[in-house]
């Protein structure tokens, strides 16, 4: 079964890289300090709390990912998490993280 997920493994790293890499950009921004100005400042405060909130998502779809790879090297990926039925291919390829067939989502 691994074998038949290699493509999809390939994309997983791959976005689990780009997610990473996004989360420590995110990470260093928000690290930044501020400007003294309390209207820039204020600005700021609003923009930090959208990165945090796209870091938190990023974070999230990483913890996601690495669930999808454990499952492929344990053998059970593609199999839904409520019914058992095997997730049909077409949907792993637009969510190769999901853990539920169409019919559970």
């Amino acid at each position: 079964m691994k074998s038949d997920y290699t493509e999809l493994r390939a994309e997983l790293e791959e976005k689990l890289r780009e997610l990473i890499v996004r989360a420590q950009n995110i990470d260093n921004d928000l690290r930044k300090p501020g400007d003294e100005d309390w209207e820039e400042r204020a600005s700021e405060t609003e923009s930090d709390e959208v990165l945090a909130s796209v870091g938190n998502l990023a974070l999230n779809e990483i913890e996601k990912i690495k669930h999808a790879l454990r499952q492929i090297d344990d053998g059970s990926y593609g199999k839904c998490a409520r019914c058992g039925k095997k997730i049909p291919k077409a949907r792993l390829k637009a969510i190769p993280y999901a853990s539920t067939c169409t019919a559970c989502a």
